[in-house]
């Protein structure tokens, strides 16, 4: 991590030259960021981290010999480096950048236009935030399977109706892991806050449908929820419970501070599921969740954090944890099987 008051170095990576150079002015205009390199393709990204050592990457997912997925999965094996990819809209580039945030980096946010785009001004300030918040965060390759080394204890006569899951930074990789885990025959209906840029929602939607074995959509209107199927919010909206067995969508307004809101989620299921209600908070900054988390385990319910060594940010979690909402906190790899353990469906004990 760079020391206080040290500028942020940034390496710029963009195929458009006058994409590049529009960028760089973006940056340019702040006290705080540095552009200390630029790329034009995936190969001169790798290389140019490997010998610039910027604290963040700025990558646009679109890239000529290596695209922004590539180049990510190289620079988190060879070093490892916060990554902010930006996309315009197309599906494409939007599925690549679901990929690339499994291979290591961090966020993904709409890539800035020009000054005529009423839009534009707005997509600046959210890059340039997103850098300073990623410049600070540890990254590492990955985190090494680990083994259960006792077995969980759960009450044997409470039965269960419903996972609720939140997440931000490092969410997509890890609901991936979870919900793997959690097997094509997961008896219960998932419903999950994933903090993520909008215009993104239905691009995760589309990626977890092809990498995990339980069917995924986004939902618009209220919902009935059907076990085993995954469930997340439309773009700017939050996911609620309305009444048990059905999900809806609420807009955010300017003064949600998250969207969509782990702390509206996880409330709505302490109101209408209590005590059969489960929720696991995985990694992201802030501490969204916690109070959410807080209302669900006065209902009566059963809930899970992921553990710091295999956050990729160690934030919510904490926050969950210290207001005394985790019940069990675990690695990653651990949580699906301990959940499915708990459901009756294995044994948590190999």
């Amino acid at each position: 991590m760079n020391r206080v008051n040290d500028p942020i170095r940034v390496l710029l990576v963009e195929d458009s030259p006058s994409q590049l150079q529009l960028l760089r002015s973006y940056l340019n205009t702040t006290r705080d960021l540095v552009v200390v390199g630029t790329a034009m393709n995936g190969q001169e990204a790798v290389q140019s981290t490997l010998r610039l050592r910027p604290h963040v990457v700025a990558m646009d997912i679109h890239l000529p010999v290596f695209d922004g997925y590539e180049a990510t999965r190289q620079i988190m094996q060879q070093r490892p480096t916060p990554i902010v990819l930006f996309s315009s809209s197309s599906g494409d580039a939007e599925q690549r950048a679901m990929a690339a945030l499994a291979a290591g980096a961090l966020a993904v946010v709409r890539k800035p236009s020009g000054p005529t785009d009423p839009a534009s001004a707005a997509d600046r300030d959210h890059l340039i935030r997103t850098l300073r918040l990623m410049a600070g965060v540890k990254v590492v390759t990955r985190h090494p399977p680990r083994v259960f080394s006792k077995r969980m204890s759960y009450r044997a006569d409470k039965e269960y109706a419903l996972l609720a899951v939140a997440a931000s930074t490092g969410g997509p990789a890890a609901l991936q892991v979870l919900l793997r885990d959690l097997g094509r025959d997961f008896p219960l209906p998932i419903v999950i806050a994933q903090h993520i840029t909008s215009g993104f929602m239905s691009a995760l939607a589309e990626w977890l449908n092809s990498v995990i074995p339980l069917p995924v959509s986004v939902v618009h209107q209220e919902t009935l929820l059907i076990p085993g199927h995954v469930y997340l919010p439309a773009d700017d909206c939050h996911l609620e419970i309305t009444r048990q067995h059905t999900v809806d969508v609420k807009p955010h307004t300017s003064a949600d501070r998250y969207c969509p809101s782990a702390d509206r989620l996880f409330t709505s299921v302490a109101h209408h599921y209590g005590a059969s209600g489960i929720g696991v908070i995985l990694t992201g900054m802030g501490d969204d969740g916690a109070q959410g988390l807080v209302e669900l385990v006065r209902a009566g319910g059963t809930t899970f954090g992921q553990d710091e060594a295999s956050c990729v940010v160690y934030g919510m979690p904490k926050m969950a944890k210290a207001h005394g909402a985790v019940h069990h906190e675990l690695p990653l790899e651990q949580l699906g099987l301990s959940i499915m353990a708990m459901l009756g469906n294995i044994s948590s004990k190999p």
